[in-house]
């Protein structure tokens, strides 16, 4: 019979440190969320999806998007994004993260870097994060 007490203790005790554990490893909403929009911009500014990228921009308008910019960022390419580092704050409803983007220009290949601090933030309402930083300036 004494045998058996300690072994339901240790049962317990493994129940509870498992529950635990597994707890610190579920991601909040806003996180699942936040990964999905920094990897989908990521995508669009590789392909060149630029109207995807301006939606991403909180407060953008389609007039940023002029014909004549339009045709200025046909003549850029980007070959690399790199996330250089991302800090979260502990609220979970802002984030900065700082890239590289490395492109070239097709006109006179040149291959050209910039380094773009990107702030996300948490858009309650609509449930999405939007970037508070202008659209980039490829120049």
């Amino acid at each position: 019979m004494n045998y058996i007490q300690p072994f339901k203790i240790k049962i317990l005790l493994l129940s509870i440190i498992f529950l635990v554990l597994s707890s610190c490893a579920i991601q909040s909403y806003e996180m699942k969320e936040f990964d999905k929009s920094y990897r989908l911009y990521e995508k669009a500014i590789r392909w060149q999806d630029y109207d995807l990228m301006l939606g991403f921009h909180k407060n953008a308008t389609k007039k940023e998007l002029s014909e004549s910019r339009r045709k200025k960022l046909k003549q850029f390419r980007v070959s690399g994004y790199h996330i250089l580092f991302t800090t979260i704050d502990p609220s979970e409803q802002s984030a900065t993260q700082v890239v590289e983007v490395k492109y070239y220009n097709k006109d006179y290949n040149v291959e050209r870097d910039m380094t773009i601090t990107n702030k996300w933030e948490w858009n309650e309402q609509i449930e999405r994060w939007e970037l508070a930083n202008p659209f980039p300036d490829f120049r």
